[in-house]
């Protein structure tokens, strides 16, 4: 495989349940967005992500009448701290959609004090996310998970995953093929057990700004990321072979081990004819977060949401208009 870069706290238990009414009819889409609230993401990008989800629901809510569309929210960072903080929730009108992003603006950050609670456990988050769909029947749905994050699996590393074999020319030794492995293999199963159940991974990675590398020291040789370079002696004295391997991951096309490495060869991914989506969001700013959540979860629930283009042209459109019933009365 040769990656590429393609296109809790809870509330209170009796609001919960007042905002969690079993689908009348056939539901459309089922989607449950999953948002990091690991150690890398401070109170206000928290908190930037939160209003950023819920002020699509407020701002599109007339575009919900009739959707039918059912959506909760899962909280996640590392050990133990996979939180449902908003119940599943039928939206069928525009004050359906109102409810839901007030219940979202009302949950508070999990607590991440405990032991490897703050790392950032992208498999535990897919499992959760995927057994919420157990708590309520969808019928013919649509099944979705929406997965955002800023980092990579730092808490599961039990599986390793082969992703390719590279020939490296080893000095005193020569050509020897060694396999290029990943510590996600964790990540990929989880993966695999949500395709399984039917139910499309899409994924918003926030990057930092500006963007950087993310390379490790591993065995006192740089590496790219999480390919240590592999370790051969001869004659009993080790050879270091890192600029050899460095350069054969890099003509496979393997630049660093990054975010979207991780997010687009190991998270995103479809059961079926779907097209998973994967949309990048540069940074955590409000205007960014705001346009990158608002136009993935119009892809995913079907709720138009205006170009800037579009509005720009509806702008130019109107003000011409007015000019010319300016003109129009001028000339009388």
């Amino acid at each position: 495989m040769r990656p590429a870069l393609r296109a809790a706290a809870f509330l209170s238990a009796g609001f919960l349940l007042a905002l969690s009414p079993e689908p009348s009819r056939a539901t459309s889409t089922a989607l449950v967005i999953a948002i990091d609230t690991s150690g890398s993401i401070d109170s206000t990008e928290f908190d930037l992500q939160r209003q950023a989800y819920a002020a699509f629901f407020n701002a599109n809510a007339s575009g919900f009448a009739g959707k039918d569309v059912a959506v909760t929210v899962l909280y996640w960072a590392g050990a133990g701290v996979q939180q449902q903080v908003v119940p599943w929730t039928t939206l069928n009108s525009a004050s359906d959609a109102q409810g839901f992003a007030s219940a979202l603006l009302a949950t508070s950050r999990p607590d991440i004090s405990g032991a490897n609670a703050a790392q950032t456990g992208v498999a535990r988050a897919l499992t959760a996310a995927k057994d919420l769909f157990a708590l309520q029947s969808f019928g013919g749905a649509s099944l979705v998970i929406d997965i955002s994050g800023d980092g990579t699996e730092n808490l599961d590393f039990g599986a390793v995953s082969v992703l390719d074999t590279v020939t490296i020319d080893v000095p005193g030794i020569g050509p020897v093929d060694v396999d290029v492995e990943s510590p996600w293999g964790d990540v990929f199963t989880a993966r695999a057990a949500v395709l399984g159940a039917g139910i499309l991974i899409n994924a918003l990675p926030i990057l930092p700004v500006p963007p950087v590398q993310q390379v490790e020291i591993q065995d006192s040789s740089p590496a790219i990321g999480f390919f240590p370079p592999p370790q051969f002696t001869v004659n009993g004295v080790p050879v270091d072979v890192s600029a050899e391997w460095m350069a054969a991951l890099q003509a496979l096309g393997y630049d660093q081990t990054s975010l979207l490495e991780l997010f687009y060869g190991r998270v995103i991914g479809s059961p079926d004819a779907r097209i998973p989506l994967m949309i990048v969001a540069n940074g955590f700013t409000a205007q960014e977060l705001g346009d990158k959540i608002a136009q993935k979860l119009s892809l995913e629930l079907g709720v138009p949401v205006p170009e800037p283009t579009v509005t720009l042209l509806l702008i130019a459109a109107g003000l011409a208009a007015l000019l010319v019933g300016r003109a129009a009365r001028r000339s009388r």
